[in-house]
């Protein structure tokens, strides 16, 4: 596992989780602000991704979160410290807050799923049935398909097509075949932790944004916003206006 940490060690902490076949790169347009606004960041690579290497056979959301907490003990991390994560990286920070809940002081998600509010049927079907089908389309299809529907910006295209490609299709179909299993609904659940929630406008990878305007409805301490002109990777598309509302949250 490898991880890469940036500011002081005596300020507070947050630390960063990408999405599914990215790797720690996705962040770099927000180190620099979150340094400035005074906080120290880690960020790693998840199993299967980048240069870390996998030893489970499989992924679920609770081994990467039970990763994450070992980073953070090696890094010597102080706690409570913010969860920020991208897409799959926010279901695995979500999964960190349900078993470690004081460990963590706010969390910020941009695009993806609340993995407790309940699914339907067809949802759930939906989930099941991709397991398939990603394993019929060739994987460099998949590559190109898979980077324009994530981004708007030519270069965040190009980065998650590199990203996609070095990682290869046995630890995307590994990744993903987690990712659909990663929903756990529990209608009594409640973050009661600061939250804020970010979706790009132009994000077409299912149905984040209505399901994150649930997400937020049902969390009593939860901010949504909708950034203009951003895809699935507003962090990438939009950096600015994200680092922005970021560092607004955090120092509220």
């Amino acid at each position: 596992m490898h991880y890469w940490t940036a500011g002081a060690a005596d300020r507070p902490g947050i630390a960063l989780t990408h999405g599914a076949g990215a790797d720690h790169r996705m962040f770099d347009p927000q180190i620099p602000a979150l340094v400035e606004a005074g906080f120290r960041t880690l960020r790693w690579d998840v199993r299967y991704h980048g240069a870390s290497a996998s030893g489970t056979g499989r992924f679920r959301t609770v081994y990467a979160a039970d990763d994450l907490a070992a980073l953070l003990d090696a890094a010597r991390m102080a706690r409570p410290l913010v969860l920020l994560g991208q897409s799959m990286g926010g279901n695995i920070s979500q999964e960190y807050l349900r078993r470690r809940p004081d460990e963590v002081a706010a969390l910020v998600v941009i695009g993806s799923t609340s993995s407790t509010l309940p699914i339907t049927r067809r949802e759930r079907r939906g989930l099941a049935l991709s397991r398939a089908l990603m394993r019929l389309v060739p994987y460099r299809r998949l590559t190109r398909s898979m980077a324009l529907a994530s981004a708007e910006d030519a270069g965040a295209r190009e980065y998650l097509r590199e990203t996609f490609a070095a990682n290869g299709r046995r630890a995307f179909l590994t990744t993903w075949d987690g990712m659909t299993r990663a929903i756990d609904p529990s209608p009594g659940y409640r973050v009661e932790k600061p939250e804020l929630l970010i979706c790009g406008e132009h994000d077409g990878t299912g149905n984040i944004r209505s399901a994150m305007e649930r997400w937020s409805e049902r969390d009593p301490h939860s901010e949504f916003h909708v950034i203009p002109g951003a895809g699935h990777v507003a962090n990438l598309d939009r950096p600015d206006e994200v680092n922005r509302l970021t560092v607004a949250f955090l120092k509220a």
